[in-house]
């Protein structure tokens, strides 16, 4: 599992599952929100000019190179693309 530190606690991590990528939104090891999405469709993401990812409680926005975490339509971090890219090319 890949993780990403945010502000306020919060940490956005990747968990391989056999098909697809389980995003977790966690603070102080309770899990908050999740989103099982395909690894694919993430890459998609992060590397075309898609604007946004998810509908729900957790949103992904992108704006040149970051990406706003989004829980609950509020913006809970902030985070580099390539982060974002890194964390994938690890799973």
């Amino acid at each position: 599992m890949e993780s990403i530190s945010l502000d306020n606690n919060f940490k956005f991590s990747f968990e391989k599952l056999p098909h697809t990528i389980r995003l977790v939104i966690s603070e102080n090891d309770e899990e908050w929100v999740c989103r099982k999405e395909k690894l694919k469709k993430l890459f998609s993401f992060a590397e075309m000019d898609k604007e946004h990812l998810f509908k729900g409680r957790l949103q992904l926005y992108k704006s040149g190179d970051k990406i706003n975490i989004q829980l609950k339509n509020e913006l809970i971090g902030l985070i580099s693309v390539g982060d974002f890219k890194q964390a994938l090319n690890k799973l």
